[in-house]
């Protein structure tokens, strides 16, 4: 049995919509995240009130920008998306490059539990909602070891660090509760 085994019920509600609001944040997106606010008051989660509360006030326009200078660019960004850039326990070759060993090995357990990043996709598969989402996917559909690794070696080995840089370059509540929460469901990941 794994890790998550038993929390598998409660966990890939919350991973799916850690998915959803790590992406960007386009009106479709916004929608969808409207839509999802009661199921996740639901979930019993601590700070979703406080993120509901900073999404409803935030402008879209707002938040769109600060999604694009947190995350995107042009240029350097702050909190890059990608576990690729935040894994320190890579060979030094790999540091601070896209598409290291954490991407590869993201995509073989996707490829286990039957998923694979679309071809017109403009995401690497290291990247936060894809991970988030391929989480949910894993535990939705019972593939429990695939969910633990995806949990345990690749979440848990970067969310701290990259939850940190967003709290510390956001002055956007959204993004702040976001990394807050993203924070606290990684950690319930690992109990």
């Amino acid at each position: 049995m794994t890790a998550v085994s038993d929390r598998a019920a409660g966990l890939a509600p919350a991973a799916r919509l850690l998915a959803a609001w790590w992406s960007r944040p386009t009106e479709d997106e916004l929608e969808r995240w409207a839509a999802a606010w009661p199921n996740a008051s639901e979930l019993a989660l601590d700070g979703v009130a406080a993120l509901r509360a900073a999404a409803e006030e935030a402008d879209p326009e707002a938040l769109r920008e600060e999604y694009e200078r947190l995350l995107v660019g042009p240029g350097r960004v702050p909190c890059a998306p990608y576990e690729s850039l935040w894994r320190a326990d890579t060979p030094r070759r790999e540091q601070g490059r896209l598409m290291g060993g954490a991407a590869e090995d993201a995509a073989r357990i996707y490829r286990e539990i039957g998923l694979r990043v679309r071809a017109d996709a403009h995401e690497l598969p290291d990247h936060v909602a894809i991970e988030w989402e391929a989480l949910a996917y894993a535990l939705e559909q019972g593939f429990l070891e695939e969910a633990d690794e995806l949990a345990r070696a690749h979440l848990a080995a970067w969310m701290g660090p990259f939850c940190a840089a967003v709290t510390a370059a956001t002055s956007e509540l959204f993004y702040a509760a976001l990394a807050e929460l993203t924070s606290d469901c990684t950690a319930t990941l690992l109990r």
